[in-house]
Parts: structure tokens; C-alpha cells; sequence
């Protein structure tokens, strides 16, 4: 049994075993090496394009530039569990953040749910003793692998676990509906929206799989004139859009009138499922609705098109997607404290009555 916590900060790698001691096997190990693993698995398919090591780089370079990335490994047998995680002077978090849509440990070579939870602990057995506190967000309520296999994981670790619900994730699944048979369900409120607005409507709109230069000055034009607030990170998202062109999964359209755009949304196809990352309409066309014109069109081709089964509408609880989507999952954190550290005693402690003042995650 291998048992590993990875640095890839060229002036922090280290690998550890169980009992803390420092070894020198396996120093390359990054998550460019866990790229080569997963390329080299059969298992890989299976993993959601949120596990994918092209993502967790993706955030590494973008959005931590600064931060000291540690991949926690365990392997044995051909069968290995990885969790791509960011050190700072408070301890040990998910690689993610508000692009996330989900955060979970990937496994590689193994779905038996039994060799992947036992592979877990002793990952999480390899950490405890080296960092006092790991925070996990957002953990999907109903993901895989569940949250309820990795708080037990910890807890048989030797770790002090708090789960508590955060936001919601709005997905739906269409099953093998066609988007008449969705629409007819939509509120009425909606449909009638769509039917008034769409009888007049100026609008064209377009679908592309690719993204240009131009195409990308026209996602910003609208985005900058959106009600959103200014992205924080917009080489992040353009670096994602090419990716996705470059992979054949993107979706990016637009509504224009007479070539000007007025709306803009992000989307990926990825399998049988759509994922929706941004969305931005002109807010000075608010009473033309391009946003939610464009929204039906998307849904249309996604449907009846792409033929997907599954639309995810990712994290944030706004209003507006409980008219799109059929389906709510709470978003779980997960804090994990070592008891034996002084240091940890007074977080856990505020996270425990958090927990019980604001609920504690149901698993």
C-alpha cells in the first residue's frame, strides 16, 4: 500500500506515510502526473468534468496562483483515490471555488463503493496527524461519492467531522422527455413570458461549439453591460470556453438583433449532461427579455438536439432557475478537524454550533 500527500510546490514536496515519516519515492508527482494517470485509466470516463486534472490546472493557474497545491493520493492494487487540495496558514481546502460546481475525490481503476471507501480512509488516514483542519466545499448532497462516505472516511481516520448545507444545486432531468413535453411543464408565468416576448422579438439567435477572438469581445461587451458583478477572473473563463471548443462540448450562444448582441450564455455538454456556467443579457434590454428568449432556445437544442438527460444549472440559489429546472441538492461543507490539536479545538468548536444553530447536513 502506497499512501501519499503530494506538495507540487517545487519548494514544499513531500510524501508521507501513515506514521508522518518523510520520504523521498514518488517526488514528481503533480497533478500533470495525475493527468498521465487518468489518460492512462479505463476508469476514466466515468469522472464528471469537475475531477477532470484539466480543471483543478485550470483553477491552480488562474485562480491560486500564489497558493501551494497538495494532491493527497492512496493506492493499492491498481486502484487509487486523489484529492486535489490548497494549503494555506489555516490548513488544508478543496481545490474549487465558485466555478466549482461540485468538488469530490476522483478514483481511478475501482466503482466498487466498498474498495473506494476503504481507499478514502486511508487516504484521509495519511493526512491526519500532518494538517490539523481540511475543508471541503461544495460536496453534492446526492454525489458521487456521497458526502456520507467521505465523513465517514474521515471519522474512522481519526478525524472530527462537521457537515452543514451551503446553497443548493437546481439540475433537472429530462429523461427522454422532448422539449415540448419539459416546456408544457414549465409555470405559466414563464410560458407566457416566452409567447409575448417571442411573438415580437428582434432577435436571432446562434449556438457555437467553437469560440473566436470576435465571438469573445461580444461575450464581454455583455457580460460588462450585465447586472453581474465584474468577473473576477476572466482569463479563467475565456481558457475554459477554449477548452471546451477545443473538446467539442461548448456551447456558447448568443441572442443578436441586426448582428448587436444582448445576450450571452456559457454552456458545456459533457456526455449526456448540459452544465450552465454563465449567463449575462444587457440590462438596458430588460424589457425585451433577450435573456430569457435565449434560455428557451438553449434548452430546446440542448433537448432536442444534444439529447441530453440531465441539465445542471450549478451552484447559487437564485430565484430564477427554480422555473428551469425540476430538482434542488444542497451543497455540503465538510470541515474536518484532528481532536488531538490544540490548535483546532476552538474552529471545530464554532463549526459544531454553527452546525447546530443553522442545521446540521442530513447524509
Amino acid at each position: 500500500m502506497s499512501l501519499n500527500l503530494i506538495c507540487t510546490n517545487p519548494y514544499y514536496r513531500a510524501v508521507m506515510t501513515p506514521n508522518t515519516e518523510l520520504r523521498s519515492q514518488r517526488e514528481g508527482l503533480s497533478l500533470d502526473d495525475l493527468r498521465t494517470r487518468v489518460q492512462e485509466s479505463p476508469s476514466a470516463d466515468a469522472l464528471s468534468p469537475f475531477q477532470r486534472p484539466e480543471w483543478f490546472d485550470l483553477l491552480a493557474r488562474h485562480c491560486f496562483p500564489d497558493a501551494r497545491v497538495h494532491v493527497a493520493h492512496a493506492e493499492e492494487e491498481g486502484a487509487s483515490a486523489w484529492m486535489p487540495l490548497l494549503l494555506d496558514n489555516t490548513g488544508l481546502n478543496a481545490l474549487a471555488n465558485w466555478y466549482s460546481f461540485s468538488f469530490a475525490p476522483l478514483f481511478l481503476g475501482t466503482q466498487d463503493s466498498a474498495k473506494q471507501a476503504d481507499l478514502l480512509t486511508r487516504l484521509a488516514r495519511a493526512l491526519h496527524g500532518v494538517h490539523h483542519r481540511l475543508s471541503l466545499y461544495p460536496v453534492i448532497g446526492d454525489g458521487s461519492p456521497t458526502p456520507g462516505m467521505v465523513v465517514r472516511a474521515f471519522r474512522k481516520a481519526g478525524w472530527l467531522t462537521v457537515a452543514r448545507p451551503q446553497g443548493l444545486n437546481y439540475s433537472l432531468d429530462v429523461g427522454d422527455r422532448s422539449f415540448a413535453q419539459y416546456w408544457s411543464g414549465r409555470p405559466g408565468a414563464l410560458r407566457k413570458q416566452v409567447k409575448r416576448k417571442g411573438g415580437k422579438s428582434p432577435y436571432r439567435f446562434e449556438i457555437h461549439h467553437g469560440v473566436t477572438d470576435a465571438l469573445w469581445e461580444d461575450y464581454s461587451a455583455i457580460y460588462g453591460a450585465s447586472w453581474k458583478e465584474p468577473e473576477p477572473y476572466p482569463a479563467m473563463i475565456r481558457d475554459m470556453a477554449r477548452d471546451a471548443g477545443l473538446r467539442g462540448t461548448l456551447r456558447l450562444g448568443f441572442a443578436r438583433d441586426q448582428g448587436r448582441p444582448a445576450a450571452v450564455q456559457f454552456w458545456t455538454v459533457e456526455g449526456d449532461t448540459a452544465y450552465i456556467h454563465k449567463i449575462a443579457h444587457d440590462r438596458s434590454l430588460d424589457s425585451l427579455s433577450p435573456g430569457t428568449l435565449l434560455s428557451h432556445h438553449m434548452f430546446q437544442h440542448v433537448i432536442d438536439q444534444d439529447r441530453v438527460a440531465r441539465i445542471d444549472y450549478g451552484t447559487g440559489s437564485n430565484g430564477y432557475k427554480r422555473d428551469w429546472m425540476e430538482s434542488q441538492r444542497p451543497m455540503i461543507r465538510l470541515d474536518c478537524y484532528d481532536p488531538r490539536v490544540p490548535a483546532a479545538w476552538l474552529p471545530a468548536a464554532r463549526a459544531s454550533i454553527s452546525a447546530l444553530v443553522g442545521g446540521s447536513a442530513r447524509l
